[in-house]
């Protein structure tokens, strides 16, 4: 029962680190992927957010460890009570609207934990997680590689390419899915290797020179921080409970079949587990495309508090409200003089000849007739 409580913890550490990115980034400028060096920045920069990251790393660390005792199919079930919890605190803290399809998404991703909770023997009376397989720390290069190449293109494709912000009257907001997975897949990836070097070090502590010769721990380090990134990304612009229920159904998706194709983790043995266990993966896929990819109404952004510029922000992106910095030139403002008010001209005087030549021809006219 302890690897249980610890398989619950992880997911707790988990959405509490997310809670802690989606109020930072309430205060900070608007991040992209496009502009690394300005979003690296500003998020190292901010002591909140490291704390969010100190989260996350905790709870990495103790799904490391479980992931030695407990199979996966065992730990992955644990995110369904934290899913619901997550939808209550998104509501009732940030003022999130649910759409119906995103409460039948996470309805039909509720069944798929169900599904893997009875493929890993959770819902018996007497559960039995059985062994936690092997989680090979010495697994064939070639095989990280299959792992690695497709969970870091389609991350960083969103992160240098598709992550332009659009913006506009006709500009759609967009609900957070592909944040949500590419993060996710990111997560997975780096939890996978995480449990290869909590295995690698279960015995020996100081085994560090082994575990310098593997990839594992560059991997949980970049695929960490980038998937760290990119949901801070996806947090700051779309809703904590599309892009946090996406992320965890691309990290798990992601440590199930990375486990068992790379770190030698067993198939369901028999042909019930491996049934529960494919209807749990096709639900999963199912609840995404449930969820649409825009909102329903384009509502008002709410503009951020006006930051402090960072080093490596454009120079034309300076917020609101924020006077000029104080090496700017300061010019004095023209002296335009006014101009002298303009007299009508002045009627000529006319000759008395002339004004009885008028009368004359005033009475001469016909009546009707212009004089």
């Amino acid at each position: 029962m302890g690897a249980l409580a610890l398989a619950i913890a992880a997911p707790v550490a988990y959405v509490a680190g997310f809670t802690v990115f989606k109020l930072t980034g309430r205060g900070m400028p608007r991040l992209t992927g496009a502009r690394f060096l300005h979003t690296t920045w500003t998020l190292a920069s901010s002591p909140a957010w490291l704390f969010g990251l100190a989260l996350l790393i905790g709870g990495m660390v103790v799904q490391s460890i479980v992931l030695t005792r407990i199979p996966v199919s065992a730990v992955v079930p644990m995110y369904g009570p934290v899913m619901v919890v997550l939808l209550l605190v998104a509501i009732t803290n940030f003022r999130e609207r649910v759409t119906p399809g995103e409460l039948g998404a996470l309805a039909v991703l509720v069944l798929a934990l169900l599904a893997f909770a009875a493929a890993g023997g959770l819902l018996r009376e007497a559960p039995a997680a059985g062994p936690a397989g092997s989680w090979n720390p010495d697994a064939p290069l070639w095989r990280v590689a299959l792992l690695i190449g497709p969970s870091l293109l389609f991350p960083l494709w969103l992160f240098v390419v598709r992550d332009s912000p659009v913006d506009g009257r006709h500009a759609k907001r967009v609900t957070g899915v592909a944040f949500g997975l590419g993060a996710g897949v990111l997560v997975g990836c780096a939890e996978s290797s995480g449990a290869a070097l909590a295995r690698l070090l279960r015995h020996d502590l100081t085994d560090w020179q082994h575990v310098l010769r593997t990839p594992h721990l560059y991997i949980v380090v970049v695929a960490g921080l980038l998937g760290a990134g990119l949901a801070q990304i996806g947090l700051q612009r779309c809703r904590l409970s599309v892009v946090i229920i996406m992320l965890a159904v691309g990290s798990k998706a992601s440590l199930w079949l990375g486990g068992i194709m790379v770190y030698g983790q067993p198939w369901p043995e028999t042909p019930r587990k491996f049934l529960l266990s494919a209807v749990g993966l096709v639900l999963s896929a199912a609840s995404v495309f449930l969820i649409p990819r825009h909102e329903r109404e384009d509502p008002v952004a709410e503009e951020p508090a006006a930051p402090a510029r960072t080093p490596f922000a454009p120079p034309h992106e300076r917020p609101r409200g924020v006077a000029e910095p104080s090496w700017a030139p300061m010019l004095p403002a023209p002296v335009v003089q006014p101009r002298p008010a303009v007299r009508p001209p002045q009627a000529v005087p006319r000759s008395a000849a002339a004004m009885r030549y008028a009368a004359m021809r005033n009475e001469t006219a016909a009546p009707g007739e212009p004089g």
